[in-house]
């Protein structure tokens, strides 16, 4: 066995004024013996941050710090600690009776006194005439066998899995039928109106109209408009015809120029679809962008829309016409949303695909 010269010199270590772990800590009543200043000392209390030792020291040895060694005897061996102490004297105890502070509780002997007192606390370590002996465990315990789950568990587990793979897939075609929206379908502001076909009577001039008549016959004033310019303009009913006012038919309303008034009905079969489009809604039209109705149940209805003549230069707007033939569920009155279905092909592999 290796000698180890307990004799150490006195630590350079002041302790700190006031310092005090106090009753942080509780005192165990472990057996140990403690070398102090060559003298040996009979272990009393112990703790993390204070021993409690009894006998005799010199005057030179108290209140200084110095170097202790604890010595903890067990059967067939012996732990020893070497720690930095500050010696001080009980006051109000037995006599001979010494407080060893560590200066430096958190040192190299931490681990091991730590274990030796949860030891001791958990009734691991059991002492008999100074010596101690261990009884706790020596061998790491096994794992608890892992039981294979029931039936039902195995049952609600997949549920949930279910569930949250559905939830998962639902979101998901959301999201893509989002991007599918955005990406290949631009939806026109303005409302489409479905008419029978025909003619629109439009303003000759800009001005008031004065008067307006929604049951003329062939022959009669259909409206008469003040002009700005003053005169007086009264317009006949040109055909025997059936006759739909249109939004601006009102009597009192001021109008320009081009605007369309009432619609002429032939009783030609079919229908048509008259709107205005935005200026990007006539660039996608003259790119070749397919054009769809998309009707108030959701029918969708493939049409091939007209630009027609502008009645003013300044417009930003398009006005379109858009002829329905042969179109089942449709009829006069109804009202659709013109949409934009872009290609996602390019135009030379759209040209070379077989056609019906």
């Amino acid at each position: 066995m290796k000698h180890v010269d307990l004799t150490a010199p006195r630590a350079n270590t002041i302790l700190p004024p006031a310092f005090a772990h106090g009753n942080e800590h509780p005192q165990l009543d472990l057996p140990f013996t403690a070398l102090v200043d060559g003298r040996e000392l009979k272990g009393r209390t112990l703790s993390i941050t204070r021993a409690i030792v009894s006998g005799t020291l010199p005057d030179r040895a108290e209140n200084g710090a110095t170097d202790a060694v604890l010595r903890m005897n067990f059967d067939g061996f012996s732990i020893v600690l070497f720690i930095d102490v500050w010696v001080e004297r009980t006051v109000g105890g037995d006599a001979g009776d010494y407080v060893l502070h560590f200066t430096d509780p958190t040192a190299s002997h931490l681990a091991p006194l730590r274990y030796l007192l949860n030891s001791h606390i958990a009734g691991d370590i059991v002492s008999l005439n100074g010596v101690m002996g261990y009884t706790g465990p020596v061998s790491v315990k096994a794992k608890a066998e892992v039981q294979a789950p029931s039936r039902l568990y195995r049952i609600r587990n997949m549920a949930r899995r279910a569930v949250v793979v559905t939830l998962t897939a639902g979101l998901a075609l959301m999201a893509l039928n989002l991007a599918h929206e955005r990406v290949v379908f631009a939806y026109e502001s303005r409302p489409v109106t479905v008419t029978s076909p025909g003619q629109t009577l439009l303003a000759t001039a800009a001005g008031q109209l004065s008067y307006v008549d929604e049951e003329a016959e062939l022959g009669d004033v259909v409206y008469s408009l003040v002009s700005n310019s003053g005169d007086y303009i009264s317009v006949k009913m040109p055909c025997d015809c059936t006759l739909e006012p249109l939004r601006d038919f009102v009597e009192g309303a001021t109008i320009l120029p081009g605007t369309p008034l009432v619609r002429l009905v032939s009783g030609r079969a079919g229908l048509v679809g008259n709107t205005d489009i935005s200026a990007d809604g006539a660039v996608r039209l003259v790119g070749g962008d397919a054009v769809e109705l998309v009707m108030t149940n959701g029918r969708i209805v493939p049409v091939t829309p007209h630009i027609l003549p502008s009645r003013e230069d300044a417009n930003r707007t398009v006005p379109i016409e858009i002829t329905l033939d042969d179109v089942t569920g449709v009829s006069a009155g109804d009202v659709a949303r013109l949409r934009f279905r872009r290609h996602l092909l390019p135009a030379f592999l759209r040209r070379s695909a077989p056609t019906d």
